[in-house]
């Protein structure tokens, strides 16, 4: 079996973060405890009320209780640290739309 970082280094350079957040999609639905959260997830593209391109929000689920959450997806190197300057994009979409 392969591991966590093998799997990701069989990602598509050019496509590496569409795959992730495909993953991500994936891992929602099946994992134990967040598949008994869930009501429906979509990526941004398939969300039906999505409003543009996208510009932070890579995911979207309903929560069981209504709630509509959004999710970002960062496949970055494990080297990396994460800015703020990287989620403000998403902070601000998402607060746009009410989205928790």
């Amino acid at each position: 079996m392969a591991t966590f970082s093998q799997f990701l280094n069989s990602f598509e350079p050019e496509t590496k973060g569409r795959q992730f957040e495909v993953f991500v999609k994936w891992f929602l639905k099946n994992d134990p405890e967040w598949s008994t959260q869930l009501d429906q997830i979509w990526l941004w593209d398939e969300y039906p009320d999505r409003w543009g391109p996208d510009c932070g929000i890579d995911l979207v689920f309903k929560h069981k209780n209504s709630e509509i959450w959004a999710v970002q997806a960062k496949c970055y190197s494990q080297e990396y640290s994460i800015s703020k300057k990287d989620v403000d994009t998403f902070l601000s979409e998402s607060n746009r739309a009410g989205i928790d």
